[in-house]
């Protein structure tokens, strides 16, 4: 069997950090871990009472070589008597440190099974902490160490990643928690040390000119027909773009009297506020539309109402917004999520019930009436869709528009 050779100091000192943790050998169980921050984190692999378990002896080179071989030796001598090492390496050496917080992000990240994008963004939070937290054992982890981390993120203007930072970092303590590698999340003592998050406003036009013109530029595109329809379907359902580009046919009843779309509560924006299934009544304009695309898409194997350039994939967002800026709508008139604001600010303005308009966008309500009133009220928003869809498109065709009017409630 080959022999691992033996690390030294100039083999220690030429490891360089990657993207993840790495090891190095040295032999007998004994290896050092290099994390993404540039932490050489001594370990020792070792089977007792039929689990594999690991000792911690402290980086390198405080550590030194000989002074991990040496406790590398004791614990063999212990195991050989039977022992866990790890009781008598407390004894001798002190409590253990244990695991970094930069070795549980890698190993709280790898049991994750996200969709690519969301392990995109995830890694790249874990980015922003990881190079001055990492090398922290996570029992050693302190409010003191979090707090100018995300303080420092915040001040560059970046409120909400501050905000997600911290998050993740009170995740991977919990995974810590979980692992028995820390006493408790200390990042919950953080909760109110950010500033509030702005909400988000989205560019958007509300002019009955300003959106007859968009509507016309909607309907004379001619582009890729997924690109095509999403675009003509979008104001009239008022879903999240999100929604409306990962939608399948399965999930649409386009034949029956009342058409219907049921997204599934898993797709949802607020999936954990109302996990349920979010209805979405369709106007007769918005049925006809998904009808003609039918004819389209409809066989597709993946099932995709959008289907993109990547095999099972939708289109993007991105490419909903490259459209709008081909018609001359830059991101400073509307984007995609725009349509939801056109929709919801001209409902409110001619005095629909506010309920109804939060219902169809699918608005959490966290008010105690809320809690005990769980009716969908399809009747009332069929109605009110159909107006909207109505209005939309006198004002695409240029018909004398009459005020948009309140439909008379459903007896």
């Amino acid at each position: 069997m080959r022999e691992t050779r033996k690390l030294s100091d100039r083999a220690l000192k030429a490891l360089k950090p990657k993207g993840r943790p790495y090891k190095a050998a040295d032999g007998d169980g004994l290896y050092v871990e290099v994390t993404p921050a540039g932490g050489k984190l001594w370990r020792l692999k070792y089977r007792h009472g039929g689990k594999e378990k690991r000792l911690s002896f402290g980086p390198w080179p405080d550590v030194t070589v000989e002074a991990a071989r040496a406790m590398t030796a004791e614990a063999r001598a212990a195991l050989r008597d039977g022992k866990d090492p790890a009781k008598g390496h407390r004894a001798a050496h002190g409590s253990i440190e244990g695991e970094t917080m930069g070795v549980l992000a890698a190993a709280w990240a790898d049991k994750q099974a996200w969709a690519s994008s969301t392990e995109k963004r995830e890694r790249h939070l874990m980015a922003l902490w990881t190079p001055k937290l990492g090398d922290v054992p996570a029992r050693a982890l302190t409010p003191a160490h979090i707090r100018p981390v995300v303080l420092g993120i915040e001040a560059e203007g970046h409120h909400e990643f501050s905000r997600r930072v911290l998050a993740q970092i009170g995740r991977v303590l919990r995974f810590a928690v979980a692992l028995g590698e820390a006493e408790r999340d200390v990042a919950a003592d953080l909760g109110d040390v950010l500033g509030p998050v702005q909400s988000e406003k989205y560019a958007t036009l509300t002019k009955p000119t300003e959106i007859a013109e968009l509507m016309r530029a909607i309907h004379g595109y001619t582009g890729d027909p997924s690109t095509c329809y999403c675009l003509r379907v979008l104001p009239h359902v008022v879903t999240r773009p999100g929604e409306l580009r990962n939608a399948r046919w399965p999930e649409f009843d386009l034949d029956g009297p009342e058409p219907l779309w049921r997204i599934p509560g898993e797709r949802m924006k607020m999936r954990r506020k109302n996990p349920g299934e979010h209805l979405v009544p369709l106007s007769t304009q918005a049925a006809a539309l998904l009808r003609e695309l039918r004819t389209i898409t409809g066989d597709n194997v993946h099932g995709l109402l959008f289907p993109g350039l990547v095999a099972g994939k939708p289109i993007s967002d991105a490419t909903l917004g490259q459209a709008l800026r081909r018609l001359g709508y830059g991101t400073d008139r509307i984007v995609p999520h725009g349509f939801r604001a056109m929709a919801s600010t001209a409902l409110n303005e001619q005095r629909h019930v506010p309920d109804l308009i939060e219902l169809q966008l699918a608005h959490r309500d966290s008010s105690v009436r809320a809690i005990y009133n769980r009716s969908t009220r399809l009747p009332e928003r069929r109605a009110m869709m159909q107006s909207w869809s109505d209005y939309l498109d006198a004002l695409r065709t240029g018909a004398n528009v009459v005020p948009f009017r309140r439909p008379a409630p459903s007896n």
